[in-house]
C-alpha cells in the first residue's frame, strides 16, 4: 500500500470530533438588533451557564477560546467548559503572510500551531473532554508532544487522537501516554509505541478505557498484552493499516470487550483466548506476515455474534483447539460456535483450495441466520466436479438455520451457480437470496437477471417455498465496507450492502 493508502484509511477510522463543523463566534454572537444597528441587546450572555458551556463546547477551539474577551463571565464559562481541542481549527485559513511580508513557510505556520496548541493546554484547567492532533509532523514536535502528554495526564483528558503525519515513521510516542489514566478513548496513528516493560500492569492504568486504536503503529506483541491487561473496562480494540507489528494479537478480556477489529493488518495469529462478552469480530483485508496463512484461533468466546469475513485462501480457522481443514464431514461439538448468527465469507469460486474448505468452515457454525459471501477473484483454477456439491452431505446450518444469503459482487461462474443451487435445495428456513451486481454494467445486469429467473422458475427452491430473489446494485464501484459501520454495535448486521437498485423476481 501507498502512504497515501495508508493515511486514508488511518483517518477514515478516526473517531469524528464533536465539534459543528458550522459553528462559527459570529453566530453564536448574532446580535438581535432591531433597525440594522450594530447596538442591539445582548441576549445570549443572558442565558444559564449550563447553556453557555454547552454553545461554547460546540465552538471550534479558536472561537470557543476567544469567548473569555467577552467579558469576566465568559471567560469563567470557557475555563469551567471541558475543553474539545482540534488542532485543525487552529490553522490559518487562506494565505498565511509573514511579518516580513513574505508567504510563511509550512514549517512556520506548523510551529505556530504547535505553539497555539501548548497555550491552549497550558491555559485551561481541565478536563480535556476531546483532544485531536492529526496534522502535524508530530517527529519534529516530540519535545512538545511531550509537554502535551505531560498536560493532559495531569488534566485529565478524555478522548484523544495523535497522528504523526505521516514521516519519520518510527517515532516513539513518549511513555507518558500510559499515564493517562482518565482516558476513555485513544486511537494512535503512524507511531512507535512506547515500551512498557517497567512500566505498572493492571486495572489502575487506563481503568476507563473503552475504545482503543492502534493504526499503522509500531507495536510489540508484549506491549499489545500489557495494555490489554490495564483496560478493565476496554469495549473495542481496532488494529488498522497494520504492518506485522503487533504480528500476533492474543485476546483475554474478561470483563468488557465486545468488538475486535482487524482492518487492512498484517498480522500472523489472532487468537480469542478468553473473551465471554466478545460480540463481534471483524476481518477486513487481513495478509500473512510471511507465505503461511493467517492462524484464527477461536477460544471461548460464548457471546459471539458477528464474525467475518472468514477469508478461504488466507485464514487458518482453530477453534477449541482443532484446526479446520477440508473435507471434514462430522465436526466436533468443541470446533464449534453456537453463538454465531451473522457470518462473512470471502471465497475464489474458481480456487478448488477454497471450495474444499469451504463445507468444513460452515459446519462450524450451526445457527447462522445470515450468510455474507465475498467473491474474491485473485487467482483461478480448475473447475470442480459438478456433483461436488450433491455430495458434500449435512451441513446445519444450511438446512437449519440459514435466512438470507448474500452474494457480494455477484459473477454468475459455474461454481457459484452450484453453491446458489446447493443453498437453494436444501434450505429450509432461507427467506431471501441478495445478489449485489454492478448496475453500470447493463450487459451483466440482463445476464444476471436472465440466471434469477431460471433458478426461480425451476425446482431449485424446493426446499423453502418462500424465497425471494434480488438483485441489487451498488453505486460507483463495489460496495465498501465502512470502518465505522463495522464497529457500530448499535448494528445488527455491519455487513452492508448499497441499495442503488433492487429488482426481485
Amino acid at each position: 500500500m501507498t502512504m497515501d493508502t495508508i493515511l486514508h484509511l488511518v483517518y477514515s477510522s478516526l473517531p469524528e470530533n464533536p465539534v459543528s463543523p458550522t459553528a462559527t463566534l459570529s453566530a453564536a454572537f448574532t446580535s438581535s438588533s432591531s433597525g440594522g444597528g450594530g447596538g442591539g441587546e445582548d441576549r445570549i450572555s443572558a442565558l444559564p451557564d449550563d447553556l453557555l458551556r454547552y454553545i461554547v463546547s460546540r465552538l471550534p477551539t479558536k472561537d470557543a477560546a476567544r469567548t473569555t474577551t467577552l467579558s469576566s463571565r465568559w471567560r469563567g464559562i470557557w475555563r469551567s467548559t471541558p475543553l474539545v481541542l482540534i488542532d485543525g481549527d487552529l490553522f490559518p485559513q487562506g494565505p498565511h503572510i509573514s511579518a516580513s511580508g513574505g508567504a510563511s513557510s509550512p514549517s512556520s505556520i506548523r510551529d505556530a500551531v504547535a505553539n497555539a496548541v501548548t497555550r491552549v493546554l497550558a491555559s485551561h484547567p481541565g478536563p480535556f473532554r476531546f483532544v485531536g492532533v492529526i496534522n502535524f509532523f508530530l517527529g519534529q514536535h516530540v519535545d512538545a508532544l511531550a509537554d502535551w502528554l505531560r498536560l493532559l495526564a495531569a488534566k485529565g483528558v478524555e478522548d484523544l487522537v495523535l497522528v504523526n503525519r505521516p514521516w519519520p515513521l518510527d517515532v516513539r510516542i513518549p511513555d507518558t501516554i500510559l499515564r493517562c489514566a482518565s482516558l476513555r478513548r485513544l486511537y494512535l496513528g503512524v507511531f512507535r509505541f512506547p515500551d512498557t516493560t517497567g512500566h505498572p500492569r493492571g486495572p489502575d492504568v487506563f481503568p476507563h478505557l473503552q475504545e482503543l486504536g492502534i493504526c499503522h503503529t509500531i507495536m510489540d506483541d508484549g506491549d499489545l498484552d500489557h495494555v490489554l491487561a490495564c483496560c478493565p473496562a476496554l469495549e473495542k480494540l481496532a488494529l488498522v493499516a497494520g504492518y506485522g507489528t503487533p504480528s500476533r494479537v492474543r485476546v483475554e478480556s474478561r470483563h468488557s470487550l465486545r468488538c475486535v477489529l482487524l482492518w487492512w493488518s498484517m498480522i500472523d495469529e489472532l487468537a480469542i483466548v478468553d473473551a465471554p462478552c466478545l460480540e463481534r469480530l471483524i476481518l477486513w483485508g487481513t495478509y500473512p506476515c510471511e507465505e503461511e496463512p493467517v492462524k484464527i484461533e477461536i477460544g471461548y468466546a460464548p457471546q459471539l455474534t458477528v464474525l467475518g469475513y472468514l477469508d478461504m485462501g488466507i485464514h487458518a480457522l482453530h477453534i477449541g483447539g482443532m484446526i479446520i481443514k477440508a473435507g471434514v464431514t462430522d465436526v466436533s461439538p468443541m470446533a464449534k460456535v453456537p453463538s454465531v448468527k451473522i457470518l462473512g465469507i470471502d471465497v475464489n469460486f474458481e480456487a478448488r483450495k477454497e471450495m474444499e474448505i469451504l463445507p468444513s468452515f460452515l459446519r462450524c457454525f450451526p445457527n447462522v441466520e445470515a450468510l455474507h459471501i465475498k467473491y474474491n477473484v485473485d487467482e483461478s483454477n480448475s473447475e470442480l466436479n459438478s456433483k461436488f456439491w450433491q455430495e458434500v452431505g449435512h451441513i446445519e446450518c444450511v438446512e437449519s438455520s440459514i435466512k438470507k444469503v448474500v452474494f457480494d459482487q455477484f459473477r454468475g461462474g459455474a461454481n457459484e451457480l452450484e453453491f446458489i443451487k446447493f443453498i437453494l435445495e436444501r434450505a429450509q428456513m432461507l427467506d431471501k437470496m441478495v445478489f449485489v451486481v454492478d448496475p453500470e454494467n447493463s450487459a451483466f445486469v440482463d445476464q444476471a437477471m436472465s440466471i434469477m429467473k431460471s433458478l426461480a422458475s425451476t425446482d431449485y427452491t424446493s426446499a423453502s417455498k418462500k424465497c425471494s430473489l434480488m438483485m441489487v446494485g451498488y453505486r460507483k464501484g463495489p460496495p465498501a465496507f465502512s470502518y465505522m459501520r463495522a464497529s457500530d454495535l448499535s448494528l445488527s448486521d455491519p455487513f452492508f450492502v448499497s441499495k442503488d437498485i433492487q429488482v426481485t423476481v
